[in-house]
């Protein structure tokens, strides 16, 4: 038998090679406090909004039809119809509600026919509602896509506006200026173009 009692330590004798690392007598260094409030993201206030508004004070309105001057007749025969389309759909709202009037006059018509006349009416109303809902969706995808297409001739003749210019222009020019004018009055103008267009006809 091993006798464990030869390798036992002495008590009192301490562990080397366990020794724990002596403390660290460095003072410790409080980082400034965060301003969380500085680290949301604030609503925009009417300070901004105004100044939203202030950035094309000094832009120079045209009329509405040079919107189209880089436009081809496809571009604007395909802005057309969905401009027509879309003003047949704003004025089925009140067609539907003439249909919804004589559903309403129907149930109050006598028991003896009014099965009859109310099947009858709610097919009309089942076939305008069909008609109106393929109308919505021909108004709603021609017009973006006429503006579409018309935005991208518009951004073409931008850049190559643009690439025109002498190199004072460029020199004179803050970084990243071009790049985010292009994108923020092109999309401005497809917006203009497309979704005003179309809601403000229907």
């Amino acid at each position: 038998m091993v006798d464990r009692r030869a390798n036992r330590r002495p008590i009192g004798e301490s562990v080397t090679s366990f020794d724990l690392p002596p403390p660290n007598k460095t003072k410790a260094t409080i980082s400034p406090e965060v301003n969380i409030d500085s680290t949301i993201q604030q609503p925009p206030t009417s300070t901004d909004k105004a100044a939203d508004i202030d950035k094309y004070a000094d832009a120079t309105p045209i009329p509405f039809f040079a919107l189209f001057r880089h436009g081809t007749t496809q571009d604007k025969l395909i802005i057309f119809i969905g401009m027509v389309v879309q003003a047949f759909v704003g004025l089925s709202f009140s067609g539907m509600n003439l249909v919804f009037g004589e559903v309403l006059d129907d149930l109050s018509s006598p028991a003896e026919s009014i099965l009859t006349s109310t099947i009858s009416t709610i097919k009309i109303m089942a076939i305008l509602a069909a008609v109106f809902g393929v109308a919505a969706f021909i108004g709603m995808s021609a017009i973006p896509y006429g503006a579409a297409r018309i935005t991208n001739r518009v951004r073409n003749a931008y850049v190559t506006a643009v690439l025109a210019q002498d190199m004072e222009f460029f020199d004179e020019s803050k970084p990243g200026e071009i790049v985010a004018a292009l994108a923020e009055y092109t999309m401005d103008f497809e917006e203009g173009l497309s979704i005003k267009l179309g809601e403000g006809l229907q």
